[in-house]
Formats: structure tokens, C-alpha cells, sequence
């Protein structure tokens, strides 16, 4: 094999660079004293097909990290790209300095199995009950959540595809000038949705046709 010189590459400065284009998550949480909150989060994926389960991870010094420890259960709600100024809020205001509900004006809908209220404003929610709690550093720990009812936007969406006229926010990241300085949070909108070439030569070649979806 030939490898090449990575001169088409340069270096960026955190792992998440590459995978940055996603729609972010807003956490609902709910305590037991029934204080209700929500964070931003990225970190987060799903994990396994049936049951449908999620992975995100909580820093412990946030009003979300508390009350998922004493309910279980949490909210994803997907936002819409009309949010982006509640998800920049959500991830820079702390829960224990803001009653975020009660800023933001958000709709609270309600959910079908757990206790924690919907986004009525999201374009998606999820309801997920706690499953698991792993350990991870001394800021942060991983939950793992069981999906028990998905809830999504009349319209938004065909099977599991987004249609080209739904709204759903794709974060971008953040720009920053020469100097390092930071020129805020961007985010774009969807646009022509194509379908993947199953006929193309590669596959052609190496895939059994019954083999084929």
C-alpha cells in the first residue's frame, strides 16, 4: 500500500472537530421537589437498536446532574433551528442561578411514561428512564437511558428521515478570529435530502443482490 503524506490535512484542536454538524439536545430534568430544569448538551449518543437506548454525559456540578439522581428519568428534546438562542442560553446559564423554564417561556406538554414535562417547541422529545449511571472523570459522569416514548413533530419528519421543509437545528460550532477570539455560535438549515446510490460500481461488486436494502 502507498500511503501519502497528510499534507491535504492540517491540525484542529479537539477530536469533536470532525463530527461537529449535529442537532444538539436540550436535557429536561425534573426533582423530586419537582424543580424542573434543562441543560445543552453534545455529548451524547445512541446505543442499541432494541431496546433503544441513549448514552449522555452530565458534568456533576449542574442542577441536571442532581436531579436525575433523584428521579431517574430525563427528557432529549431536539430543537428546532428557531432555538438556537435557548440552546446558547441553556449551555452557558446554570439551573441553580435561573429558573430556565420561567425564562425562556418554554411550553411544557405532557409526557405519556415518565414524570418529566416535553419541549412543546422542540421538533422531537424522547422519554427515557435511567438505567444506568457510569463513572467517567471527576467532572463528569455517563447516563444511560432507556427510550419509553418518542414523541415527534406532525410533519417533521417521513419514516426516519427529516423532510427538506422541517426546521431542525443544525449546530455548527463555534468561529473564531485570528486572534483566537471567539465570533459566537453558529448553526445552518437542512436542505436537499438525497438517497444513498445502491447501484454505484462498488457495491455492485462486492454486494449479493437479496443482500441489498
Amino acid at each position: 500500500m502507498d500511503w501519502k503524506d497528510p499534507d491535504m490535512f492540517e491540525s484542529a484542536e479537539h477530536g469533536n472537530k470532525p463530527f461537529a454538524i449535529r442537532v444538539p439536545a436540550l436535557v429536561v430534568s425534573r426533582g423530586a421537589g419537582d424543580r424542573i430544569n434543562f441543560l445543552t448538551a453534545m455529548w451524547f449518543t445512541p446505543t442499541g437498536f432494541e431496546p433503544s437506548r441513549l448514552v449522555v454525559a452530565i458534568l456533576k456540578r449542574t442542577l441536571t446532574y442532581k436531579l436525575l439522581l433523584e428521579r431517574g428519568e430525563f427528557v432529549m428534546s431536539a430543537p428546532t433551528d428557531k432555538m438556537m438562542e435557548v440552546v446558547v442560553f441553556a449551555g452557558y446559564i446554570s439551573g441553580y442561578d435561573v429558573d430556565k423554564w420561567k425564562a425562556t417561556g418554554l411550553t411544557p406538554v405532557m409526557p405519556s411514561r415518565v414524570s418529566v414535562p416535553l419541549i412543546g417547541e422542540a421538533i422531537g422529545n424522547v422519554e427515557y428512564q435511567v438505567i444506568q449511571q457510569i463513572p467517567f472523570d471527576d467532572e463528569t459522569d455517563l447516563f444511560v437511558g432507556e427510550a419509553l416514548a418518542t414523541h415527534v413533530k406532525k410533519g417533521a419528519m417521513e419514516g426516519e428521515l427529516y423532510r427538506e421543509d422541517s426546521n431542525p437545528l443544525l449546530y455548527m460550532g463555534t468561529k473564531y478570529d485570528s486572534q483566537g477570539k471567539s465570533l459566537g455560535k453558529f448553526y445552518t438549515h437542512i436542505g436537499v435530502v438525497e438517497k444513498a446510490d445502491y447501484d454505484c460500481p462498488l457495491l455492485k461488486e462486492y454486494l449479493r443482490w437479496e443482500k441489498r436494502r
